[in-house]
């Protein structure tokens, strides 16, 4: 799935069907899944193996997947 062995912090994933962001850098690291319908759009704290998640194109990033 991921092609790193770590996930950076600050950095958007797809868990599933639902975009996240991580919380840390790491191999098993917490991440909060973003929804924009909610005026807070950063839900409760999940930890997830780096291996279940697949990295998404950020805008700060020019659109790209960050390496």
């Amino acid at each position: 799935m991921i092609h790193a062995a770590k996930a950076k912090q600050g950095c958007k994933y797809l868990f599933g069907d639902k975009e996240v962001i991580s919380m840390e850098s790491g191999v098993v690291v917490r991440v909060r899944p973003i929804d924009h319908s909610e005026p807070y759009p950063l839900g409760r704290d999940i930890t997830v193996k780096v291996s279940w998640l697949r990295p998404l194109p950020m805008k700060y990033h020019g659109g790209e997947v960050p390496q």
